[in-house]
């Protein structure tokens, strides 16, 4: 159990790390700003991933795949291929459209031109030959996509599906699955590259900031080591120092990224593809948990910056 001796010590270790932040103001002032922008940067690539990614999950669902059945296929055949399809782990929705849903969807679309348009399919063969069932997919992985037609194509299911395509135009819809897919990974992959690029610079700013503290103080290092004072009293106030400038970055940080999202984002709550991740940041769990997770980074990058220039500059270790 910690008694008053060690109390007090611990009191004024964090004193001393406070009077050391304000002693050197520009310093402070200029370890702060570069961990605010790793810290905004690194939040604001976490909330464009996320949107990112709600935007290409919803692209997947508005984006859907039309599976076209033979019409005399038999009712039992049509529902084992229903249910291998929904088995798929990416099927997210399946929707039959029967062949009257399909000519009343046609002919509404037309009102206006309705009576060309049933001589048209009569010459075509009638409604029930022009327009066959169908299902519609939706899923929840756009690259995986083309799975479905793969598997609706197979030998299995020769009986029952006539055609597939990805889209009113399936050149195009397969385009848009490519780039969205691509989009999708180049986001993941910089948003951990430039979060750990900005990590490793604040890491090296805060560094030479505690490297040239130690600098400044050394007499006062000197004498507080012939008055026996121990190795961690004398470490004790740079590593709050450097944690204190973590707590400033990341409170800083958190007003500055949810400024920019109750913004802008209100602005585009109203689209769906961005109502889900504005409705998602704006929890006050999510809030709470983004500011503490800003303020327990900037204090991991600043300790381990202090320790670091304290075990390469303090030099206690033969003392």
């Amino acid at each position: 159990m910690m008694n008053m001796r060690q109390f007090n010590t611990i009191v004024r270790i964090f004193r001393s790390g406070f009077i050391n932040l304000f002693r050197n103001a520009w310093l402070t002032i200029a370890a702060t700003a570069v961990m605010v922008v790793a810290l905004t940067i690194i939040m604001l690539a976490l909330v464009l991933n996320i949107t990112a990614n709600n935007a290409i999950d919803e692209l997947a669902l508005d984006l859907k795949a039309e599976v076209y059945l033979i019409s005399d296929a038999s009712d039992a055949d049509i529902e084992s291929f229903k249910t291998g399809l929904s088995n798929l782990d990416f099927v997210v929705s399946l929707e039959f459209i029967s062949k009257q849903q399909a000519n009343e969807a046609l002919t509404s679309k037309f009102e206006e031109n309705k009576p060309e348009l049933l001589q048209a399919l009569a010459l075509a063969g009638g409604v029930d030959e022009a327009l066959p069932a169908s299902l519609r997919v939706s899923v929840n992985d756009l690259e995986r996509m083309p799975e479905i037609k793969t598997f609706a194509e197979s030998e299995q299911f020769k009986s029952v599906v006539e055609e597939v395509s990805l889209g009113k135009d399936e050149n195009s819809a397969q385009e848009t699955i490519d780039k969205a897919a691509a989009g999708q990974r180049f986001i993941n992959a910089a948003s951990i590259v430039s979060a750990g690029v900005l990590s490793a610079v604040s890491v090296m700013i805060i560094f030479n900031t505690i490297r040239m503290a130690i600098y400044t103080r050394r007499d006062e290092i000197r004498i507080m080591k012939l008055v026996g004072a121990t190795p961690d009293y004398i470490r004790g106030p740079f590593l709050v120092e450097a944690s204190l400038y973590g707590v400033f970055a990341g409170v800083i940080a958190t007003v500055s990224v949810y400024s920019l999202i109750l913004t802008f984002g209100e602005r585009l709550a109203s689209q769906s593809e961005f109502s889900q991740t504005y409705a998602f940041f704006t929890q006050s769990a999510i809030m709470v948990v983004m500011l503490l997770s800003a303020i327990l980074t900037g204090i991991l990058i600043g300790s381990v910056s202090s320790m670091m220039a304290m075990e390469r500059h303090l030099k206690l270790k033969n003392w």
